[in-house]
C-alpha cells in the first residue's frame, strides 16, 4: 500500500475513533449509547446520594418496625374482637337476653346495640387475619382495605356504644305501665295462635326465673307482686276454667322444690293462698316461691348489662384508631421502585 493511500485511511478512521470512546476512557459512561448498558451518573458519588441511601434505608427500618408493629396488633385485636364478639353473643342468648328484654321494655335500642355489638366484633377479629396477609405481603390494596375497614367498624361500634348509654337515660316510669299491660292482657292467653302472645309470656318466665322475681313491684304483702296473677290476670281467669291446673303463680314464679306448693295447687297457710291475713297462722313465708316483684331488679339488670355493653363498644374502637393509623402508615411506607434504582437508557 502507498504511503499516501495509508494517509488517507488513518484520516478517515481517526473520526470514528473519537465517536465512539473506549472502555478505559472516563467519558464511555457518560456518552456511550449501547442500549443494554446501564450509564452510572456523577451523583452516586455525591453527597447527596449518599443521603438518599441514609434516607432509604431510614425508611427500610421505619417500615419494618410499622410491619412488627401490625403484626402484634393483629393478634391483640383478634382477641379483643373474638372477645366483644362473645359478650354480644352472651347477652343475646342468656336465659332473660335482649330479645326477651324488648317485649318487656317495649324499647328495641338494647337489642340493636347487642346486634350491632356482635357484628363489630366478628368483623374485628375477621380484618385481624386480613390484617396480617397485607402486612406479610405488604399489599398496598389490602393495607387500604383494612383500614377502610376497620375505620367503618369504629363508626359501628361508636352507634352501639352510643345508643347503650341513650338505652340507660331512656327507661323511665313508663316501663312499670308497659309491664302491668302485658302481664294483665297478653301473659299466657292465646300463645299458640298468637306470636306476639307466645314472645311476652316467654320473656316473662325467662324474667322471672333469670331475676328471681314474681309479678310486677312490690314485696310479700303487695298486690302488685305475686298476688297480681290472681287479681287482675286474664291467665288467672283461664285457670279458673280447668281445675285440676288451677294455679295461683305460674311454673316461673317458683324456686327449686315443691311446685305444687308454690304455685297453691297444694294447700299452704301463707302465699299464694292467703294474702295479708289477720291471722297469724296464715302468714308463714312460702320457701318456694319468689314473693318480690320484678321492676326493681329489672331496671338493675338493664342498667348493670346496657352499661357492659356500652363500655365494650367503647372501648373496642379505641384499639380501632391505633390499627387505622398503623395500616395507612405502612400502605404509605410500601415502597414500589425507587427513582435512583431506575436503569438510565
Amino acid at each position: 500500500m502507498h504511503e499516501k493511500d495509508s494517509v488517507w485511511s488513518y484520516k478517515m478512521v481517526l473520526p470514528l475513533v473519537d465517536r465512539y470512546p473506549r472502555k478505559d476512557d472516563e467519558t464511555y459512561y457518560e456518552t456511550s449509547t449501547w442500549p443494554l448498558r446501564r450509564r452510572r451518573s456523577s451523583r452516586e458519588n455525591s453527597d447527596d446520594y449518599k443521603a438518599k441511601r441514609v434516607r432509604r434505608q431510614n425508611d427500610g427500618n421505619c417500615t419494618m418496625c410499622l410491619r412488627g408493629t401490625l403484626h402484634c396488633y393483629n393478634v391483640c385485636i383478634l382477641v379483643i374482637g373474638c372477645a366483644s364478639l362473645g359478650v354480644g353473643v352472651w347477652l343475646l342468648v342468656t336465659d332473660f337476653g335482649a330479645r326477651k328484654v324488648t317485649p318487656i321494655v317495649d324499647n328495641q335500642l338494647y337489642e340493636v346495640t347487642t346486634y350491632l355489638l356482635i357484628a363489630g366484633g366478628g368483623a374485628v377479629a375477621l380484618l385481624a387475619f386480613c390484617g396480617c396477609c397485607g402486612t406479610i405481603r405488604e399489599d398496598k390494596c389490602v393495607l387500604s382495605f383494612y383500614g377502610t375497614t376497620l375505620a367503618i367498624v369504629l363508626i359501628i361500634l361508636g352507634v352501639a356504644s352510643g345508643l347503650s348509654f341513650f338505652f340507660r337515660g331512656a327507661l323511665a316510669s313508663h316501663i312499670k305501665s308497659r309491664m302491668r299491660d302485658t302481664l294483665t292482657e297478653k301473659y299466657g292467653i292465646g300463645t299458640r295462635t298468637l306470636p306476639e302472645h307466645k314472645r311476652i309470656t316467654e320473656a316473662w318466665d325467662s324474667m322471672q326465673r333469670q331475676l328471681g322475681c314474681c309479678g310486677i313491684s312490690g314485696n310479700s304483702t303487695s298486690t302488685d307482686s305475686w298476688a297480681f296473677y290472681s287479681t287482675n290476670t286474664l291467665w288467672y281467669n283461664e285457670m279458673q276454667n280447668d281445675r285440676k291446673k288451677l294455679q295461683k303463680v305460674p311454673d316461673s314464679c317458683c324456686r327449686e322444690g315443691d311446685k305444687a306448693i308454690c304455685t297453691g295447687q297444694t294447700y299452704f297457710p301463707g302465699p299464694p293462698n292467703h294474702l295479708n291475713p289477720q291471722k297469724e297462722r296464715f302468714k308463714k313465708t312460702n320457701p318456694h316461691l319468689y314473693t318480690t316483684g320484678c321492676y326493681d331488679q329489672l331496671m338493675v339488670y338493664l342498667l348493670t348489662y346496657s352499661a357492659v355493653a356500652g363500655i365494650v363498644s367503647a372501648i373496642v374502637p379505641i384499639f380501632l384508631i391505633f390499627g387505622i393509623i398503623i395500616s395507612f402508615c405502612l400502605c404509605a411506607r410500601v415502597s414500589g421502585t425507587s427513582p435512583d434504582d431506575e436503569v438510565e437508557l
